[in-house]
Formats: structure tokens, C-alpha cells, sequence
């Protein structure tokens, strides 16, 4: 299956997860990055180019299912902690990460209560709910590393293009590459398990955008059939979500259509924060207003959305003191 998006490029989200085999466990690792494909975008206090906005990662050990050690990584946040900020930043939230340590992967409201909300981080949340949900698909037991003990690798993006008249086109590629732990110098061939790919492409409407079309398909490669593994049509399965808003409330949709499908399941779980991010480039008419509107505050998080959005914070200050002068 072929992904013609059409359009301009607007963004890309990429999400990688990497699991390795170790004597006492699991070790996984996240990373989420975000890139702006245009323009720039005024928000909070900042003017945002084009560009990586958003880079953080995860890195846990899991034993049994359960997180036994969890540390983050924010090389690139939208923002610092300055005087503008009223020394508030993103990376205050890294302290909430520790308190997942002893929760079992599949415990999903945990994850929401640790890393979502008015106190958390969307971006890290995205990061452990596809840490949590790739670990679950491999279910090999630990045993003594080897020199190359990966076994699983993820990859999961989200690529959005602006297609005039206030529609998006979203493609998605999921990709499951599973290796055999080997020896150093083992030729990479010779670790090859299995390639999955998952590719979606879905055509949307305003916002909260509203699904028009979508289609997809999946396909499972093995080395006995790898240039004859067919392309598994899934459009039938995704026709209930035509016509559902990617807003608020839309979860319940996005479960029960992807429901046995676990890489689905993966993937529409991360749509709705991949659209938030394209939201910022698309389309150019806000960025008109914003720009020629006196007083504008231009791009706004949802009250509560995150750390730096929640209700009474330093940017809700900062927007409030500038509105009244």
C-alpha cells in the first residue's frame, strides 16, 4: 500500500521504541520528536520556527510487566525556564516520572495520572503509552544478554499535509522490525524475525477535525515469504470512524474500531496528539490573524493540558497581565 498524501507538508511526528533483552528483564527505550515542516507559530511567550520543537525520550527497565526503573530525556522542550516564563519550563514535570516506577505497563490510568493532565506532559505521555504498549507486544522472557540483545524495534509516524480548502491528509506508518539476539559481528540478515508494517491514510475536515475518509492496510513479513507477503486491506474495518470528530470523547471510537488489533490500537491511540501538533501550521489564516490582530496572544494550549497550560501557571499570568494593558 502506497501513501499519496498530497498537499503541502505541514508536520512530522516520529515515535521510536526500542526493546532489549536482558538476564533480570526487559530493557525499552522511547523517543518522541516533533518537526515543524513551515512557517513559524507565536505561542505563549515564545515565536516558535520551523524545525525540531519537541524531543524527549524514555528510558525504563521492565520485569514481569512492571516498571522497575524509568529515568526521562528532554533534549528539546518548547519552553525554557526564563524570566518571560516567570521561570517555569517544561522539564519541571521530569519529577512526576519517578512515580511510575512499580506500576505494571498495561495500568493505563496510572500513566494518565503520572504524566497527563494539568501537571504533566503530553509529549512524555505519548512516549511511556507507546513504551507501555510495544513492550506488551513482545512477549519473550529474559535471559543472558547477548553482545546484540535488541529485539524489538518500533517506529511510528505521523506525517501531515495541508490539502487546501481546510482539509488535512494524515499518513501513518507503523513498523515492527523483530531480531534475534546475536553475537558481535553476526550479519544483520541473519538476525532478521519478522517486519510488520501497519500504513493508514486518513483524510480530515476542519477542526476538531472530522474523519471524511480513511483507508488502510497491514502487512507480516518473514524471511520464507518476504518478497510474497500480501497486503491485508483494512478499510472495512477502519468505515465506523468516517464521519467521528478527532475531539474530545473520540477515544472510545478509536478503541472499539481498532479492538484485536493491537499495532492499530498503538497507532490511533497516538493520533489525536499527532493532530494537535499539525494544528499549529494549519492553516495559514490564523497565523494572518494573529498577526495583524493588536493584543493577539496567538497559539493557546488547552487550559490544562499540560504543565506549562494549566490553570493559574505562569503563562495564563503572562496572557492575562498582557491583555489588561
Amino acid at each position: 500500500m502506497r501513501l499519496d498524501l498530497g498537499g503541502h507538508p505541514l508536520h512530522t511526528r516520529a515515535l521510536s521504541v526500542v526493546v532489549g533483552r536482558e538476564a533480570q528483564g526487559l530493557s525499552v527505550s522511547a523517543d518522541l520528536l516533533d518537526l515543524r515542516k513551515r512557517g513559524f507559530t507565536p505561542v505563549g511567550t515564545e515565536m516558535q520556527g520551523a524545525g525540531i520543537i519537541h524531543q524527549m525520550g524514555l528510558d525504563a527497565h521492565l520485569a514481569g510487566g512492571v516498571i522497575t526503573r524509568l529515568a526521562a530525556r528532554q533534549p528539546v522542550v518548547a519552553f525554557e525556564a526564563s524570566a518571560a516564563t516567570r521561570g517555569e519550563s517544561c522539564r519541571t514535570v521530569v519529577t512526576r516520572v519517578a512515580a511510575l516506577i512499580g506500576t505494571a505497563c498495561d495500568d493505563s490510568a496510572r500513566l494518565r495520572e503520572a504524566l497527563g493532565g494539568a501537571l504533566g506532559c503530553s509529549h512524555l505521555l505519548a512516549a511511556a503509552q507507546l513504551l507501555c504498549a510495544t513492550a506488551a507486544a513482545y512477549a519473550g522472557a529474559g535471559g543472558a544478554a547477548p553482545v546484540q540483545a535488541t529485539v524489538l524495534r518500533r517506529d511510528l509516524v505521523f506525517d501531515g499535509h495541508d490539502r487546501g480548502d481546510g482539509r488535512l491528509a494524515i499518513g501513518i506508518q507503523l513498523s515492527d522490525l523483530h531480531t534475534e539476539p546475536a553475537a558481535a559481528g553476526e550479519r544483520p540478515m541473519a538476525r532478521f524475525a519478522g517486519h510488520d508494517e501497519l500504513r493508514l491514510w486518513v483524510d480530515l475536515d476542519g477542526w476538531p477535525a472530522r474523519v471524511v475518509a480513511l483507508r488502510g492496510a497491514e502487512r507480516r513479513r518473514r524471511l520464507a515469504q518476504f518478497a510474497t507477503a500480501p497486503w491485508v486491506d483494512l478499510t472495512a474495518a477502519l468505515a465506523p470512524l468516517t464521519g467521528v470528530t478527532l475531539g474530545k470523547g473520540s477515544a472510545p471510537a478509536l478503541r472499539e474500531t481498532a479492538a484485536g488489533r493491537p499495532a492499530l490500537q498503538a497507532a490511533l491511540q497516538q493520533l489525536g496528539p499527532a493532530l494537535i501538533q499539525c494544528r499549529a501550521s494549519f492553516p495559514d489564516k490564523w497565523l494572518n490573524v494573529a498577526a495583524t490582530t493588536p493584543g493577539h496572544a496567538g497559539l493557546i494550549g488547552m487550559a490544562d493540558s499540560c504543565y506549562m497550560w494549566r490553570r493559574g501557571g505562569a503563562l495564563q499570568q503572562v496572557r492575562e497581565s498582557s491583555s489588561d494593558t
